[in-house]
């Protein structure tokens, strides 16, 4: 029923395509092609999967085996087939005629697919008993294979010397002799090839021989079998294993279990290894896997946790050998990045990448650069700028301008933050600090210098008020340094600055340190408490701004 139901579905896909066809416009640019299609429709037909059991010699035997196996390898591929036929189906939108004959091209492609895997899946295991029921009807004689491994190391050898001999003509830049020693490794590869099938048949006539004879020599003569099925081709090479399995199966029964399944984990570690192995893309001439982009991953977080451990262990020793915070910053970033930068060097090398290969990458990097990427790296530079000439530190009180200003807390490769006094923290590209001007207000020490205006009215004694101030200053308990330190003249002063249009205007001139001085407006305000209390109670006026008005002349106010 199955069959019919496919035959009737056939046939109406090649009238359709024929139907399709009579109304395309024979000038049309692509009637050529839509008359190729059609052709390929027609003759495009399911046929039952066989093989050859008229078998008479070891040769014909060994034919039919691996027909056996490509049967095997289909039924494999099948699934892939039919899926990658499936999306080119999406992909078509059926709004020309040539889409709609190709349309009909690719169903009936997937219809007789899924036929061939059906048959397979129902009948392959019945193929595979009948030609194993012939072993015994065939004599199977090997042969002496020593001529031809002493060819194939000769081959080996030739094609090391090929490839040293092709890395001198790259490296001189000769195309002519590139392509033409390229040209020679093929065919060398080709003959290797030859010799690997040459061997690996005489290795399966020995293994049908041991079967034969249920000879447990079998199990280890199948090793020989996957060792050069691999060098032929990895497909190949699951799909041989497979028939050597089921054969060894029948020939030794339940002895088979352990050793059958021992074989299937290796087969099923062939495939991941064929996953694994399989090349995504290509950076200097080196195939790049999902194994090696793994270990290439694995590799960079191993580093990141080693240059976390880093900082942690920097911090911790701070306080026990009473480092300053800044320098351990300075330590721990520093060693933070030089081992991240390691772990990429290392990386590369252990996935096989030469490092010379880095030139691509860089001059990558100078392309992006020149297309917006500068910022970057002037911020990357200016931090590491910053962290080794240390003009500021981890701990600084600094100020960009009037309104951002706050205590430096962490210094990174691109970006420095700060903590203002309102405890919102800012983050800061590092090359603004290289490039602008910025107050650092505890560079070599954390003692400032305060200046505190202040002023009184005209016809008050200016050495009096001087006096008032510094007595007041003295009496509080204000946190200004009151004795000498590193030298400096610290002692409080008052300075007559200036008559204004309505004060004799002073300054107060006093030092703090530490945190007083990273809290500038509160300290200020405490000294103008201070200052104000006094004069008051000195009886001391404080002006404001006021204006006098004369009149030269009253109005007539009967008028």
């Amino acid at each position: 029923m199955r069959f019919l139901v496919l035959f009737i579905a056939i046939f109406l896909y090649a009238n359709q395509a024929e139907e399709i066809l009579k109304t395309v416009d024979k000038n049309s640019t692509d009637y050529t092609f839509d008359v190729t299609l059609v052709k390929k429709i027609n003759e495009l037909k399911f046929v039952k999967p066989q093989i050859n059991l008229d078998i008479k010699n070891q040769d014909d035997y060994l034919k039919s085996f691996y027909q056996l196996v490509d049967l095997e390898g289909e039924y494999n591929s099948l699934p892939t087939k039919i899926s990658s036929t499936q999306d080119k189906l999406d992909v078509l939108t059926n709004d020309t005629k040539t889409e709609q004959i190709q349309i009909i091209y690719y169903k009936k492609l997937i219809s007789i697919y899924q036929k061939r895997f059906k048959y397979l899946e129902n009948n392959f295991s019945k193929l595979e008993k009948e030609l194993y029921k012939k072993l015994n009807t065939i004599t199977f004689q090997p042969i002496d294979m020593t001529e031809y491994k002493k060819s194939l190391l000769e081959f080996q050898k030739q094609y090391e010397k090929l490839n040293i001999e092709l890395q001198k003509w790259q490296l001189l830049n000769d195309l002519n002799n590139i392509e033409k020693v390229k040209s020679q490794i093929e065919e060398n590869i080709d003959k290797q090839k030859y010799i690997y099938h040459k061997l690996l048949d005489n290795q399966i006539i020995t293994w049908f021989k041991e079967l034969q004879k249920k000879d447990k020599n079998a199990l280890n003569t199948d090793d020989y079998i996957d060792s050069y099925s691999k060098k032929i081709d990895r497909n190949f090479n699951l799909a041989i294993n497979q028939i050597v399995i089921d054969f060894e199966q029948y020939t030794f029964g339940t002895k088979m279990l352990i050793y059958g399944a021992k074989k299937e984990v290796e087969l099923t570690w062939q495939k991941v290894e064929n996953i694994i192995n399989y090349p995504l893309f290509e950076v200097g001439g080196r195939s790049i896997t999902p194994l090696n982009f793994a270990i290439f991953i694995l590799i960079l977080i191993i580093g990141w946790f080693i240059g976390k451990y880093y900082k942690h262990f920097i911090y911790t020793l701070r306080h026990k050998k009473n480092i300053s915070y800044s320098t351990a910053t300075l330590l721990a970033n520093m060693g933070y990045y030089t081992i991240l930068t390691f772990s990429f060097l290392s990386a590369l090398k252990v996935v096989g990448l030469d490092l010379s290969s880095l030139a691509i990458i860089a001059g990558a990097l100078s392309v992006g650069i020149g297309f917006g990427l500068q910022n970057i790296v002037s911020n990357f530079v200016s931090g590491i700028i910053l962290m080794f000439e240390r003009s500021i530190k981890v701990g600084d009180y600094v100020q960009i301008d009037n309104d951002t200003r706050g205590e430096v807390i962490d210094i990174s490769m691109r970006s420095t933050i700060i903590r203002t006094n309102d405890n919102i923290n800012l983050i800061i590209p590092n090359q603004s600090f290289i490039q602008n001007n910025v107050t650092n207000w505890t560079l070599g020490d954390d003692i400032v210098r305060f200046r505190v205006p202040f002023g009184v009215a005209y016809g008050s004694n200016i050495d009096e008020v001087e006096k008032v101030v510094l007595n007041g200053l003295r009496n509080s308990d204000l946190p200004y340094i009151k004795k000498t330190h590193l030298n400096l003249d610290i002692t409080p002063y008052v300075v007559f600055m200036e008559m204004a249009d309505s004060s004799l205007n002073f300054e107060l001139f006093v030092w703090v340190k530490g945190e007083y001085a990273r809290r500038p407006r509160r300290t200020r305000s405490a000294f103008l408490k201070m200052i104000y209390n006094e004069l008051n109670k000195a009886n001391i006026t404080i002006p404001f701004p006021q204006q006098d008005i004369y009149i030269k002349e009253l109005p007539n106010l009967k008028e």
